[in-house]
């Protein structure tokens, strides 16, 4: 009994002491992954770039994002995706931010 008592003892410590250095730690300077931001639009193809896999879109707001309506480059992924629209035609896509980097994820025509 006292050998149990000593052991639940110890391993109370142990437990107390791990939990105790964890709570001071510091993540400042530790790399974090930026958050992908996700949103949908619609809008009308203005121009397709197959060799870079991009597609430039004249889209209304992205209210996701809070982004106001405007013409931008994204880039197709898969780029197998820029198979599916032409210029001058409506669609609407799902798109996310990686980054700096707009990318769509699905696209198609209205």
């Amino acid at each position: 009994m006292n050998k149990t008592l000593l052991a639940f003892a110890v391993l109370a410590g142990l437990t107390t002491t791990t939990a105790s250095a964890q709570a001071g730690a510091s993540m400042q300077g530790m790399p974090m992954k930026e958050a992908v931001k996700v949103g949908r639009g619609s809008g009308v193809v203005i121009a397709i770039d197959p060799k870079a896999a991009k597609v430039t879109i004249k889209h209304g707001p992205i209210a996701a994002l809070s982004w106001p309506a405007m013409t931008m480059a994204f880039t197709a992924i898969p780029p197998a995706l820029l198979k599916t629209v032409k210029v001058g035609q409506r669609v609407d896509f799902a798109m996310r931010m990686r980054g700096s980097v707009a990318e769509v994820t699905a696209i198609r025509a209205r």
